[in-house]
């Protein structure tokens, strides 16, 4: 007869005796959390994981009574702050491939963006990104059928109030408020803050992160490509870092050719701008002769004009090898 801390099975007993702690994933999601082909989007799934786990309470219970006494949250600020990076690190994925999921659980409505603006150790850091968790999306992905029943389990489940009047609107926002702290490899923030208010950061053609530009900017020129065709040619990541710079301006306008533009047109032509682009504009670079005093004012006036020019600088091009390849025949024939 088995004892009181016996199962009956051997492996079961001595599992028993494991501390094992971590994420739980619940099976539903493997059918709520799918890639546009179908297939379940694990890494969303196990990055959704991560922040369930940060977002549950930890219980505080009398030392004497063991009763419940209270909640207390794992970290510090008053949402979850995470980097694309850490993420990438802790599951032995991409930062791209970490970025994607938490866009995709954006969309979703179950996971929200707050970029702020914090001080640390007197520097000022932009673009720290907080997940915030709206827990009534999380409910119905969790729940699927109870939800679409309406069921008063999975009316009830939680409390109106518990949940972000911001969050599941799948728009990602730049927050006005920043925290006292915030969790970024144990550093705390100083006692003053600085807040974003520079513009309305909900409009649809405004990028919150600079990361994220990043990563969009190297795929739409092709930066592998790039630096694999030029190994050691260190224009093209000041390039890119123009690039980005400009597509992450909250200016109104921005200067370009000694000209002020409405950002909109000019966000609209680097948009065009591919690897071709970028080659042209380091060709001309090398063809010129001209010492500028304002490097970076004609690397913007060079990307700019090239989604313009460059059809022309080919045609000429060909143009060119054409006359001369003829010119070359005419030789060989006298």
């Amino acid at each position: 007869m088995n004892g009181p801390f016996e199962t009956g099975s051997l492996t079961v007993d001595c599992m028993s005796r494991l501390q094992i702690s971590g994420n739980v994933i619940p099976v539903s999601w493997y059918k709520t959390i799918r890639k546009p082909t179908g297939k379940p989007n694990l890494n969303a799934i196990i990055i959704l994981a991560d922040i369930v786990y940060w977002y549950r309470a930890v219980e505080i219970r009398d030392e004497m009574t063991g009763q419940l006494i209270g909640l207390r949250k794992k970290f510090h600020s008053d949402m979850l702050q995470r980097s694309y990076q850490q993420l990438a690190d802790q599951f032995g994925i991409t930062k791209r491939d970490a970025t994607n999921a938490v866009v995709e659980l954006e969309k979703l409505g179950v996971v929200h963006r707050v970029f702020r603006t914090v001080e640390v150790k007197g520097q000022t850091v932009s673009n720290v990104l907080f997940l915030d968790l709206n827990v009534t999306v999380l409910e119905h992905l969790t729940y699927p059928k109870e939800a679409e029943t309406g069921t008063p389990e999975a009316r009830g489940r939680c409390p109106p109030d518990t949940v972000s009047p911001k969050a599941g609107r799948g728009v990602t926002e730049i927050s006005e408020r920043v925290s006292p702290e915030f969790v970024g490899g144990g550093t705390k923030t100083s006692e003053t803050y600085t807040e974003s208010t520079a513009k309305d950061y909900r409009t649809k053609d405004f990028y919150q992160s600079y990361q994220y530009v990043e990563d969009m900017v190297k795929a739409q020129i092709d930066y592998e490509a790039l630096k694999n065709d030029n190994p050691y040619d260190e224009r093209i990541d000041e390039l890119l870092g123009i690039m980005v710079e400009i597509l992450t301006s909250s200016s109104k306008t921005i200067r370009v050719n000694r000209e002020e533009k409405p950002a909109q047109v000019v966000k609209g032509q680097f948009h065009k701008i591919t690897k071709n682009h970028i080659e042209f504009v380091l060709h001309s670079m090398n063809e010129s002769q001209t010492k500028a005093r304002n490097i970076r004012a004609l690397l913007v006036t060079a990307l700019y004009n090239s989604v313009h020019t460059i059809s022309t600088y080919y045609g000429n091009l060909v143009q060119h090898h054409m006359a001369t390849e003829s010119y070359t025949v005419k030789e060989v024939e006298e």
